[in-house]
């Protein structure tokens, strides 16, 4: 066995070693965004859950939340239009008054 062997064979370990501390990397990392995504969910925080039941209950937890910001924007436009709808009585009142004392 040559010098030049025992070099490609260091090459190929070490470019292996790098690839699995990569790849470990990787995997931290989705473990950590799972977590994290646990936790943003109300029925999951401290809970020991699956990947699939994290997603499933965060798929849950956004559906519900949409449907509760959309009830909320309705309550926002229908305050608004009420809110509209006083003041243009108030204006009008106003200019009633003005001109009653004209």
């Amino acid at each position: 066995m040559s010098d030049n062997d025992d070099i490609k064979v260091e090459s190929d370990a070490d470019k292996r070693a790098h690839h699995n501390a990569l790849e470990r990397k990787r995997r931290d990392h989705i473990k950590d965004s799972f977590h994290s995504l646990r936790d943003s969910v109300p029925s999951l925080q401290g809970e020991k859950a699956s990947r699939a039941q994290i997603l499933d209950k965060a798929t849950e937890y956004i559906q519900y939340m949409r449907r509760k910001n959309h009830t909320h924007q309705q309550d926002i436009d229908d305050l608004k239009r009420q809110n509209a709808l006083l003041e243009q009585q108030v204006h009008g009142s106003s200019e009633a008054a003005a001109t009653r004392e004209w």
